[in-house]
């Protein structure tokens, strides 16, 4: 973690209103900036960090992956420090938001190439998130993790975490297909 990553999780998870609120305003200009910035300005942590998803979120596929990749760390820590001081939050907001963030550390990291970091950031984040609960990125980031194997051309890595997807899923979802069949044409010419 850079020290923008460390300076945002501080002033969500230490700091004052106003600090969340200084931090958000110290991003460049977004759609919803203004409103992150009085959402952030809450004694309510999860309405604050709502804020903080919104920024994140509008930076996402943007020309600064570092600061996407920054924002997302952040915000992923800040939720899993909030959860174990306050439990799911309403509506699971910090299991949600978690998942989520993670979701976009990844895609950042991605548009990156830096694939060994998606590897050891999902390691860590995926049991967290399937402990707590969380459903509505785990496939996003299971996808994320045998592709970030693949690209590192770690394919008998890649064919068990294949494997060790529950069937139902992966006939669910064809991607997985997808996977499989990149798997089958990478195997195919150790079978001539």
């Amino acid at each position: 973690m850079g020290p923008r990553t460390d300076e945002i999780i501080r002033a969500f998870t230490e700091g004052s209103p106003s600090d969340r609120q200084a931090t958000l305003a110290a991003m460049p200009p977004t759609m919803a900036r203004d409103v992150a910035i009085q959402l952030a300005a809450s004694d309510e942590p999860s309405i604050a960090v709502v804020g903080l998803d919104q920024v994140t979120a509008d930076h996402v596929g943007d020309r600064d992956p570092e600061l996407c990749l920054s924002l997302a760390t952040a915000c992923y820590h800040v939720c899993r420090h909030l959860y174990g001081n306050h439990g799911a939050g309403p509506a699971q907001v910090y299991v949600n938001t978690a998942g989520r963030s993670a979701h976009f550390v990844i895609t950042a990291l991605r548009s990156l190439s830096r694939y060994e970091e998606v590897l050891r950031f999902l390691d860590a984040a995926l049991p967290w998130l399937e402990e707590a609960r969380h459903r509505s990125h785990l496939t996003d980031l299971m996808i994320a993790r045998i592709e970030a194997h693949l690209h590192l051309r770690h394919e008998n890595q890649a064919a068990e975490l294949l494997l060790a997807i529950p069937e139902d899923l992966r006939s669910q979802d064809v991607r997985f297909a997808s996977l499989r069949r990149r798997l089958d044409v990478i195997a195919a010419p150790d079978r001539l």
